[in-house]
């Protein structure tokens, strides 16, 4: 069996290090507080924060992710979903139905796992006035039984535009209340985060403690994964793996991703060298293929020629006179606007300076079609 997991949460034995940040997260937890975890998508910033709760044993984990939502109604929705996957018992749907009543709620019984469950009526928008009602839902669960509560990809909230400001306040109005209750915010997308906990006329403005989760060290990583590679009687040598940290930008889901399908495309009892990346970038390049081509399709030809070479000669220096001849362009002004395209289509983000792909693989891809 593949020993190697990516784009789930991780915990256990498919966990690796991280014993500071843990303790960190741990003695938060343990006295309440309020935290920002932060990092790039696939570093692993989930799988920390419920190995944390794991660990601790002093709370249920309250988990709700809110990557792409688009209405304060979804918002609510969302955490109503996570308070219904939380509490499977009758009573708790009665008070959901005394306190949501004009959501029109029904109860019925799941004929495959015979659990209960709870649905709303989809005609019914929940605005504002609707935040403080499913936060309350969430204090009285922890009244309880002591709860910690995560959102997840919470930068998304800044989604709602007008709307943003209005519901990050409520929820504040709310949160700053239940002081028995540790918050758990989950960013991946920095400068949203920081709009959201370090500008002076946000609500959340100094609101919990930033924590940054970072890529994972060569030595500690490349340890654990060479174990993994064991466990089927394969090894890999060092200029290998260390390949697969380059094209992986050192992000830990990434270059597991990677390994999965090294995994794949070798036997057992076989030295996994570089020649066998070939194979298993191909592998890679079939799976995905589809959605690498949807990418190329939303894309005018002056942005494809951007990317294509930010792909060839990387985004430190798009501005520079070598990388504008590479993209064949004339003036600053055409690679502002295709970047700003290509960050809004989540095809690119800046990190300290530098333009960089979100989906590395995307990347290789497109050097590979050259």
């Amino acid at each position: 069996m593949n020993p190697f997991k990516y784009g789930t949460i991780v915990s256990g034995k498919d966990f690796c290090g991280r014993k500071t940040l843990l303790k960190q997260i741990i003695g938060y937890i343990e006295s309440s507080q309020h935290i920002v975890v932060l990092g790039e998508r696939r570093v692993g910033k989930s799988s920390a924060v419920y190995e944390a709760v794991l660990k601790c044993k002093i709370g249920r984990l309250f988990y709700v992710d809110l990557l792409g939502i688009k209405s304060i109604d979804s918002l609510c929705r969302r955490i109503l979903r996570a308070i219904v996957v939380l509490e499977q018992k009758t009573g708790w749907f009665d008070k959901i139905v005394k306190t949501l009543s004009y959501l029109k709620p029904t109860i019925s019984v799941d004929p495959i796992t015979s659990m209960p469950t709870i649905s709303f009526d989809a005609s019914v928008e929940m605005k504002a006035n609707s935040i403080p009602e499913v936060l309350t839902l969430i204090e009285s669960l922890g009244k309880k039984r002591p709860l910690v509560v995560v959102f997840d990809e919470f930068q998304d909230i800044l989604n709602l535009q007008e709307d943003a400001h209005e519901a990050l306040a409520l929820l504040r109005s709310k949160i700053q209340f239940q002081s028995d209750i540790p918050y758990i915010f989950v960013g991946s997308i920095r400068h949203k985060m920081d709009e959201i906990f370090t500008h002076h006329d946000s609500p959340f403005f100094k609101s919990a403690i930033p924590l940054t989760v970072d890529p994972l060290p060569y030595e500690e990583f490349s340890r654990f994964l060479k174990k993994k590679f064991a466990t089927g009687q394969r090894k890999i040598d060092d200029e290998a793996l260390e390949k697969v940290f380059k094209i992986a930008n050192n992000i830990p889901g990434d270059i597991q991703q990677l390994c999965e399908v090294l995994w794949e495309v070798t036997s057992e009892k076989e030295m996994i060298s570089l020649d066998k990346l070939k194979n298993a970038l191909e592998l890679i390049f079939a799976r995905e293929q589809k959605s690498y081509e949807n990418y190329v399709s939303l894309l005018t030809n002056i942005q494809l020629r951007c990317l294509m070479a930010i792909a060839k000669e990387g985004g430190k220096s798009v501005f520079s006179v070598s990388f504008m001849k590479s993209a064949g362009f004339n003036n600053p002004s055409s690679v502002q606007r295709a970047i700003t395209r290509l960050t809004k289509l989540n095809i690119l983000f800046e990190s300290g300076g530098e333009y960089r792909f979100i989906n590395p693989f995307f990347r290789a891809w497109l050097s590979y079609k050259g």
